[in-house]
Protein backbone atom coordinates (compact mmCIF):
# COMPACT_ATOMS: atom_id res chain seq x y z
CA UNK A 1 0.00 0.00 0.00
CA UNK A 2 1.30 3.17 -1.09
CA UNK A 3 0.23 6.98 -0.70
CA UNK A 4 -0.74 6.35 -4.13
CA UNK A 5 -2.88 3.91 -3.45
CA UNK A 6 -4.40 5.32 -0.49
CA UNK A 7 -5.26 8.70 -2.90
CA UNK A 8 -7.14 6.44 -5.36
CA UNK A 9 -8.92 4.44 -3.23
CA UNK A 10 -10.18 6.98 -0.72
CA UNK A 11 -10.39 9.45 -4.02
CA UNK A 12 -8.53 12.59 -2.07
CA UNK A 13 -5.42 14.35 -3.14
CA UNK A 14 -1.96 12.65 -1.59
CA UNK A 15 -1.38 16.57 -0.39
CA UNK A 16 -4.76 16.13 1.49
CA UNK A 17 -3.67 12.52 2.91
CA UNK A 18 -0.28 13.84 4.05
CA UNK A 19 -2.48 17.02 5.77
CA UNK A 20 -4.38 14.48 8.22
CA UNK A 21 -1.21 12.20 8.76
CA UNK A 22 0.44 15.23 10.33
CA UNK A 23 -1.20 18.25 10.51
CA UNK A 24 -5.25 16.74 11.58
CA UNK A 25 -6.29 20.08 12.56
CA UNK A 26 -5.94 21.25 8.67
CA UNK A 27 -8.21 18.40 7.61
CA UNK A 28 -12.04 17.93 8.05
CA UNK A 29 -12.92 15.73 10.81
CA UNK A 30 -14.81 13.34 8.62
CA UNK A 31 -12.14 13.39 5.99
CA UNK A 32 -9.07 12.21 8.98
CA UNK A 33 -11.24 9.74 10.46
CA UNK A 34 -11.54 7.96 6.58
CA UNK A 35 -7.84 8.52 6.48
CA UNK A 36 -6.87 6.95 9.34
CA UNK A 37 -9.57 4.28 8.98
CA UNK A 38 -7.99 3.70 6.04
CA UNK A 39 -4.66 3.57 7.28
CA UNK A 40 -5.16 1.42 10.08
CA UNK A 41 -6.69 -1.49 8.10
CA UNK A 42 -3.75 -1.19 5.62
CA UNK A 43 -0.77 -0.51 7.99
CA UNK A 44 0.48 1.59 5.62
CA UNK A 45 3.97 3.31 6.94
CA UNK A 46 5.47 5.97 4.70
CA UNK A 47 7.79 4.51 1.81
CA UNK A 48 10.57 6.83 3.69
CA UNK A 49 10.53 5.79 6.64
CA UNK A 50 10.89 2.33 5.48
CA UNK A 51 13.99 3.28 3.66
CA UNK A 52 15.52 5.04 6.25
CA UNK A 53 14.68 3.21 9.13
CA UNK A 54 16.08 -0.47 8.92
CA UNK A 55 15.83 -1.66 11.77
CA UNK A 56 12.95 -1.63 14.72
CA UNK A 57 15.17 -0.60 17.23
CA UNK A 58 15.09 3.18 16.51
CA UNK A 59 16.77 3.78 20.31
CA UNK A 60 14.01 6.70 20.20
CA UNK A 61 11.25 6.58 23.05
CA UNK A 62 8.03 8.99 21.84
CA UNK A 63 6.02 10.38 24.71
CA UNK A 64 2.48 11.55 23.90
CA UNK A 65 1.24 13.86 26.70
CA UNK A 66 -2.37 15.34 27.08
CA UNK A 67 -1.42 18.70 27.65
CA UNK A 68 1.97 20.58 27.10
CA UNK A 69 1.26 23.45 28.88
CA UNK A 70 0.33 21.74 32.36
CA UNK A 71 2.88 22.02 34.25
CA UNK A 72 2.50 18.58 35.79
CA UNK A 73 3.41 17.11 32.23
CA UNK A 74 6.31 19.29 31.87
CA UNK A 75 8.25 17.77 34.85
CA UNK A 76 7.63 14.74 34.14
CA UNK A 77 8.80 14.70 30.91
CA UNK A 78 11.65 16.14 31.90
CA UNK A 79 12.24 13.10 34.20
CA UNK A 80 11.53 11.19 31.64
CA UNK A 81 14.17 12.39 29.08
CA UNK A 82 16.78 12.63 31.64
CA UNK A 83 16.74 8.58 32.41
CA UNK A 84 16.59 8.09 28.24
CA UNK A 85 19.50 10.74 27.76
CA UNK A 86 21.55 8.72 30.52
CA UNK A 87 20.46 5.20 28.87
CA UNK A 88 21.33 6.06 25.40
CA UNK A 89 17.76 6.77 24.11
CA UNK A 90 16.16 10.54 22.73
CA UNK A 91 12.83 11.50 23.64
CA UNK A 92 10.47 12.65 20.58
CA UNK A 93 7.80 14.27 22.58
CA UNK A 94 3.80 14.65 20.84
CA UNK A 95 0.98 16.84 22.71
CA UNK A 96 -2.73 15.82 22.33
CA UNK A 97 -3.96 18.49 23.81
CA UNK A 98 -6.84 16.56 25.39
CA UNK A 99 -7.88 15.71 21.65
CA UNK A 100 -8.59 12.18 20.94
CA UNK A 101 -7.62 12.95 17.09
CA UNK A 102 -4.80 14.58 17.73
CA UNK A 103 -3.53 11.87 19.95
CA UNK A 104 -4.15 9.34 17.07
CA UNK A 105 -2.44 11.43 14.97
CA UNK A 106 0.98 11.47 17.42
CA UNK A 107 0.49 7.51 17.51
CA UNK A 108 0.75 6.92 14.01
CA UNK A 109 3.59 9.23 13.67
CA UNK A 110 4.85 7.87 15.97
CA UNK A 111 4.64 4.26 14.68
CA UNK A 112 5.70 5.50 11.15
CA UNK A 113 9.18 6.59 13.13
CA UNK A 114 9.46 2.91 14.75
CA UNK A 115 9.82 4.46 17.81
CA UNK A 116 11.28 1.57 20.67
CA UNK A 117 8.75 2.85 22.80
CA UNK A 118 5.85 4.91 23.53
CA UNK A 119 4.52 6.11 27.21
CA UNK A 120 1.47 7.77 26.65
CA UNK A 121 -1.11 9.87 28.78
CA UNK A 122 -4.58 8.64 27.02
CA UNK A 123 -6.67 10.89 26.12
CA UNK A 124 -8.94 8.14 24.71
CA UNK A 125 -7.72 7.31 20.90
CA UNK A 126 -8.69 4.27 19.46
CA UNK A 127 -7.59 1.35 21.66
CA UNK A 128 -7.05 -0.63 18.09
CA UNK A 129 -4.06 1.75 17.21
CA UNK A 130 -2.56 1.04 20.38
CA UNK A 131 -3.02 -2.80 19.82
CA UNK A 132 -1.11 -2.09 16.61
CA UNK A 133 2.17 -0.82 18.81
CA UNK A 134 1.81 -3.40 20.85
CA UNK A 135 1.58 -6.20 17.62
CA UNK A 136 4.79 -3.86 16.15
CA UNK A 137 7.07 -5.05 19.05
CA UNK A 138 7.50 -1.39 20.44
CA UNK A 139 7.31 -1.36 24.55
CA UNK A 140 3.83 0.58 25.68
CA UNK A 141 3.42 2.18 29.04
CA UNK A 142 0.69 4.13 30.29
CA UNK A 143 1.07 7.34 32.13
CA UNK A 144 -1.25 8.86 34.53
CA UNK A 145 -3.94 7.56 32.57
CA UNK A 146 -5.45 3.53 32.09
CA UNK A 147 -5.93 3.15 28.34
CA UNK A 148 -7.85 -0.02 29.30
CA UNK A 149 -5.51 -2.15 27.28
CA UNK A 150 -4.19 -5.72 28.87
CA UNK A 151 -0.81 -6.58 29.44
CA UNK A 152 0.60 -3.06 29.47
CA UNK A 153 2.59 -1.30 32.37
CA UNK A 154 1.04 1.56 34.35
CA UNK A 155 1.93 4.16 36.72
CA UNK A 156 -0.68 6.07 38.29
CA UNK A 157 -1.28 8.09 41.43
CA UNK A 158 -3.89 7.05 43.81
CA UNK A 159 -6.52 9.32 42.57
CA UNK A 160 -9.09 8.55 44.85
CA UNK A 161 -6.92 8.55 48.15
CA UNK A 162 -6.09 12.06 46.59
CA UNK A 163 -9.67 13.19 46.54
CA UNK A 164 -10.16 12.10 50.13
CA UNK A 165 -7.43 13.84 51.15
CA UNK A 166 -9.05 17.18 49.65
CA UNK A 167 -12.33 16.68 50.40
CA UNK A 168 -11.85 15.15 54.35
CA UNK A 169 -9.76 18.57 55.19
CA UNK A 170 -12.66 20.60 53.94
CA UNK A 171 -15.23 19.15 55.91
CA UNK A 172 -12.72 18.63 58.86
CA UNK A 173 -12.28 22.76 58.61
CA UNK A 174 -15.89 23.10 59.40
CA UNK A 175 -17.77 23.16 55.52
CA UNK A 176 -20.67 21.20 54.31
CA UNK A 177 -21.32 22.78 51.07
CA UNK A 178 -18.62 21.11 48.82
CA UNK A 179 -18.57 21.71 45.30
CA UNK A 180 -16.11 19.67 43.01
CA UNK A 181 -14.91 20.61 39.08
CA UNK A 182 -14.51 17.01 38.12
CA UNK A 183 -12.66 15.99 35.08
CA UNK A 184 -14.01 14.36 32.07
CA UNK A 185 -15.57 10.89 33.00
CA UNK A 186 -14.35 8.88 30.33
CA UNK A 187 -10.37 9.04 31.94
CA UNK A 188 -9.62 6.67 34.61
CA UNK A 189 -8.25 9.29 37.07
CA UNK A 190 -11.55 11.84 36.79
CA UNK A 191 -13.45 8.88 37.55
CA UNK A 192 -11.09 8.09 40.55
CA UNK A 193 -11.13 11.84 41.82
CA UNK A 194 -15.20 11.85 41.59
CA UNK A 195 -15.20 8.87 43.26
CA UNK A 196 -12.77 9.71 45.93
CA UNK A 197 -14.87 13.06 46.58
CA UNK A 198 -18.70 11.31 46.78
CA UNK A 199 -17.69 8.50 49.09
CA UNK A 200 -15.59 10.84 52.07
CA UNK A 201 -19.10 13.12 51.66
CA UNK A 202 -21.36 9.74 52.22
CA UNK A 203 -18.86 8.83 54.55
CA UNK A 204 -19.17 12.19 56.81
CA UNK A 205 -23.11 11.84 56.31
CA UNK A 206 -23.04 14.41 54.06
CA UNK A 207 -25.29 14.14 50.99
CA UNK A 208 -24.15 14.01 47.44
CA UNK A 209 -26.00 17.33 45.93
CA UNK A 210 -25.30 16.87 42.16
CA UNK A 211 -25.61 20.41 41.40
CA UNK A 212 -22.34 20.75 43.38
CA UNK A 213 -20.53 18.19 40.52
CA UNK A 214 -19.84 20.40 37.40
CA UNK A 215 -17.80 18.57 34.67
CA UNK A 216 -14.59 20.10 33.25
CA UNK A 217 -11.97 18.71 30.11
CA UNK A 218 -8.61 19.34 32.32
CA UNK A 219 -8.49 22.71 30.54
CA UNK A 220 -8.34 26.40 31.78
CA UNK A 221 -11.97 27.53 30.35
CA UNK A 222 -14.05 24.63 31.40
CA UNK A 223 -13.02 25.84 35.26
CA UNK A 224 -13.88 29.25 34.75
CA UNK A 225 -17.19 28.10 33.40
CA UNK A 226 -17.89 25.46 36.29
CA UNK A 227 -17.17 28.21 38.80
CA UNK A 228 -19.54 30.47 37.22
CA UNK A 229 -22.27 27.68 36.98
CA UNK A 230 -21.82 26.98 40.77
CA UNK A 231 -22.13 31.08 41.38
CA UNK A 232 -25.89 30.92 40.21
CA UNK A 233 -27.05 28.26 41.99
CA UNK A 234 -29.41 29.31 44.96
CA UNK A 235 -27.48 28.04 47.37
CA UNK A 236 -24.01 27.71 46.01
CA UNK A 237 -21.16 25.89 47.92
CA UNK A 238 -18.40 27.37 50.40
CA UNK A 239 -15.32 24.87 49.46
CA UNK A 240 -14.32 23.75 46.14
CA UNK A 241 -12.44 20.69 44.98
CA UNK A 242 -10.98 21.37 41.70
CA UNK A 243 -9.72 17.63 39.78
CA UNK A 244 -6.84 19.34 38.45
CA UNK A 245 -4.31 22.50 38.23
CA UNK A 246 -5.62 23.86 34.75
CA UNK A 247 -9.00 23.88 35.47
CA UNK A 248 -8.44 25.16 38.96
CA UNK A 249 -6.68 28.07 36.91
CA UNK A 250 -10.53 28.88 35.63
CA UNK A 251 -11.62 28.70 38.72
CA UNK A 252 -9.27 31.25 40.43
CA UNK A 253 -9.70 33.79 37.98
CA UNK A 254 -13.67 33.72 38.17
CA UNK A 255 -13.44 34.15 41.70
CA UNK A 256 -11.29 36.87 41.07
CA UNK A 257 -13.10 38.39 38.56
CA UNK A 258 -16.14 38.85 40.75
CA UNK A 259 -13.85 40.09 43.90
CA UNK A 260 -14.35 37.24 46.53
CA UNK A 261 -12.02 36.32 48.99
CA UNK A 262 -9.84 33.17 49.30
CA UNK A 263 -10.43 31.39 51.54
CA UNK A 264 -12.82 33.52 53.89
CA UNK A 265 -15.73 33.92 51.13
CA UNK A 266 -14.37 30.47 49.15
CA UNK A 267 -12.06 27.76 49.83
CA UNK A 268 -9.95 26.24 47.26
CA UNK A 269 -7.88 22.81 46.90
CA UNK A 270 -6.72 21.62 43.90
CA UNK A 271 -5.48 18.30 42.38
CA UNK A 272 -1.40 19.23 41.47
CA UNK A 273 1.28 21.22 42.52
CA UNK A 274 2.68 24.06 39.99
CA UNK A 275 5.24 25.94 41.07
CA UNK A 276 3.11 29.43 41.10
CA UNK A 277 0.29 27.60 43.63
CA UNK A 278 2.75 28.19 46.39
CA UNK A 279 3.69 32.06 45.33
CA UNK A 280 -0.30 33.16 44.35
CA UNK A 281 -1.98 35.01 46.84
CA UNK A 282 -2.79 32.76 48.92
CA UNK A 283 -0.79 30.00 48.32
CA UNK A 284 -3.08 27.66 47.26
CA UNK A 285 -4.03 24.14 49.10
CA UNK A 286 -3.08 21.12 47.06
CA UNK A 287 -3.03 17.65 46.58
CA UNK A 288 0.59 16.82 45.43
CA UNK A 289 1.91 14.04 43.20
CA UNK A 290 5.64 12.88 42.83
CA UNK A 291 6.06 14.17 39.35
CA UNK A 292 9.78 13.76 39.15
CA UNK A 293 9.99 10.17 40.51
CA UNK A 294 6.89 8.72 38.50
CA UNK A 295 8.59 10.08 35.29
CA UNK A 296 11.86 8.35 36.47
CA UNK A 297 10.03 5.21 37.31
CA UNK A 298 7.68 5.42 33.96
CA UNK A 299 11.34 5.53 31.92
CA UNK A 300 12.53 2.42 33.78
CA UNK A 301 9.50 0.07 33.34
CA UNK A 302 9.57 1.13 29.71
CA UNK A 303 13.60 -0.02 29.71
CA UNK A 304 13.21 -3.16 31.12
CA UNK A 305 10.41 -4.06 28.64
CA UNK A 306 13.20 -3.05 26.13
CA UNK A 307 15.73 -5.39 27.52
CA UNK A 308 13.40 -8.28 27.80
CA UNK A 309 10.85 -8.00 30.63
CA UNK A 310 7.95 -9.69 30.07
CA UNK A 311 5.40 -9.51 33.17
CA UNK A 312 3.21 -6.27 33.11
CA UNK A 313 3.56 -3.97 36.24
CA UNK A 314 1.14 -1.30 37.57
CA UNK A 315 2.75 1.24 40.03
CA UNK A 316 0.36 3.46 42.39
CA UNK A 317 1.46 6.53 44.01
CA UNK A 318 0.17 7.64 46.78
CA UNK A 319 -0.20 11.71 46.56
CA UNK A 320 0.13 14.10 49.56
CA UNK A 321 -2.23 16.85 51.08
CA UNK A 322 -0.10 20.21 51.14
CA UNK A 323 -2.02 22.63 53.77
CA UNK A 324 -1.86 26.22 52.71
CA UNK A 325 -3.54 29.26 52.77
CA UNK A 326 -6.64 29.24 50.13
CA UNK A 327 -8.20 27.00 52.57
CA UNK A 328 -10.39 27.90 56.12
CA UNK A 329 -13.57 27.14 58.23
CA UNK A 330 -16.56 28.88 56.76
CA UNK A 331 -17.51 32.25 57.64
CA UNK A 332 -20.33 34.09 58.66
CA UNK A 333 -22.96 35.10 55.30
CA UNK A 334 -22.14 38.49 53.77
CA UNK A 335 -25.08 40.22 52.23
CA UNK A 336 -22.90 40.78 49.11
CA UNK A 337 -24.14 39.26 45.67
CA UNK A 338 -20.87 38.40 44.58
CA UNK A 339 -20.03 35.76 46.44
CA UNK A 340 -20.62 31.82 46.96
CA UNK A 341 -22.44 31.51 50.13
CA UNK A 342 -26.61 30.28 51.12
CA UNK A 343 -27.63 33.63 49.97
CA UNK A 344 -29.94 33.61 47.17
CA UNK A 345 -27.76 35.42 44.42
CA UNK A 346 -30.33 38.38 43.20
CA UNK A 347 -27.86 38.69 39.81
CA UNK A 348 -25.92 36.98 37.51
CA UNK A 349 -22.99 38.85 36.13
CA UNK A 350 -21.58 38.20 32.93
CA UNK A 351 -18.01 36.46 32.97
CA UNK A 352 -15.28 37.63 31.57
CA UNK A 353 -13.22 35.36 28.84
CA UNK A 354 -9.76 34.19 29.70
CA UNK A 355 -7.40 35.22 27.29
CA UNK A 356 -5.96 32.98 25.20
Amino acid sequence: MTLHDLARELNLSIATISRALSRPDDVAPLTRQRVLAAVHRHRYSPNGTKRSLRTQQTRTIGVVVSDIRNSFFAAVVKAIEDEARANGYTVLICNADEDSAKEEAALQLLLDRKVSGVITCPTGANLALLRTFQKSGAALVDFDRESGLNNVDTVIVDNRRGAELATQHLIDLGHREIATVAGPQHLSNARGRLAGYEDTLRKNDIGVNRAHIQYGDFLQESGFQAAQKLHSLRHPPTALFVANMEMAAGVIAFVRDRGLAIPQEVSIVSFDDPLWARYMDPPLTVVSQPMETMGKRTMELLLGRLRGGKAAQTLVFSPELIIRKSTGPPVGRRSSSVQFSSVPQPERLTPKKLPG
